[in-house]
């Protein structure tokens, strides 16, 4: 089963209810670069990818930003009617922002590279480390496989029909990470030659010490295999609902996003009680039945260990 969002992403620019696309069961990730330095709302997402990466400079991080759902297909790649379906091929779209042209390797105006945007064939430590968590990520979670082609040539040469460019047959039985340099059909060259290389190795060697949780694994004891993490005890009701705020709420929260369920949020979880947190809780609740009786929004015990089990 599609895990569908990545935790901790915003959903700011959510545009599901918009556009509903086909569904999907994901076996590559598409990697663009938006060859601009801003998060845009992607014509109100008719041309959106699943999610966005924001280079957050202070932080040294990618703030990550959702558009559609892993198992939703994306709108950001030419798909002609009647061709080999590119949006709906089971692609996860990802939008880097920055650029790969070359003419931009220094500056762009008046802004810096490394300082305001990312020029990616040469991007800082922490965004490339940012990038393999996100693949590893897929890989654990929804079974991408961590490969992908050989070639990815410098833009602009990566532009248009080149050796590059995946025919319809490769493009069907293609499972792994491309580019949009290598989706038929389309004749952009993002990203361009981007360390691809390093970055699977790093995506390699993070989703080792992944769960399906995305969190480091656990010590196995007696050689056997790893215990199953318990359920942490219920906090109690009162820590829930509004003017609540407290470390259980933010808990519940990353918990929800894990699931799946995390659609209400636009910034993420946090400690302060919120009608996102409400409406998440509620739609977790619609989802098994033994709680269906009782979809009121607030975790009770018994919403508590079916969303920690």
């Amino acid at each position: 089963m599609t895990v569908r969002y990545y935790p901790g992403a915003s959903r700011a620019y959510d545009f599901s209810d918009r556009f509903k696309g086909a569904d999907m069961d994901p076996d590559k990730v598409g990697l663009h670069t938006t060859e601009g330095t801003s998060l845009v709302d992607y014509a109100k997402g008719a041309n959106a990818p699943n999610i966005t990466a924001k280079p957050n400079f202070g932080k040294s991080q990618l703030d990550w930003y959702q558009h559609y759902p892993f198992d939703q297909s994306a709108r950001a790649l030419v798909n002609k009617p009647g061709g080999v379906e590119t949006n709906t091929d089971d692609i996860v779209q990802v939008e880097l922002i920055g650029t790969c042209d070359p003419k931009h390797r220094k500056t762009w105006g008046k802004l810096q590279a490394g300082v305001h945007y990312i020029y990616w064939p040469e991007a800082p430590d922490w965004a490339l480390d940012d990038l393999a968590e996100f693949l590893a990520w897929q890989h654990v979670r929804n079974g991408v496989p961590l490969s992908g082609p050989t070639e990815w040539p410098a833009y602009p040469s990566s532009y248009g029909a080149t050796s590059a460019r995946m025919t319809h047959d490769e493009w069907r039985a293609f499972k792994g990470i491309c580019g949009h340099l290598h989706a038929p059909e389309n004749s952009h060259g993002d990203p361009g030659n981007i360390p691809f290389a390093r970055i699977v190795a790093k995506a390699k060697a993070k989703a080792k010490g992944m769960t399906g949780g995305g969190k480091p694994k656990p010590p196995a004891s007696g050689g056997g295999k790893p215990r199953p993490k318990p359920v942490p005890p219920f906090p109690g009701r009162d820590k829930f609902g509004p003017g609540k705020s407290n470390g259980s709420i933010t808990l519940l929260g990353h918990q929800l996003v894990r699931k799946g369920f995390g659609k209400h949020y636009t910034s993420g979880p946090g400690p302060r009680w919120s009608d996102a947190d409400r409406k998440n809780v509620e739609a977790f609740q619609r989802s098994r039945n033994e709680l269906r009786g009782d979809a009121d929004g607030l975790p009770g015990p018994l919403t508590w260990k079916l969303l920690f089990s």
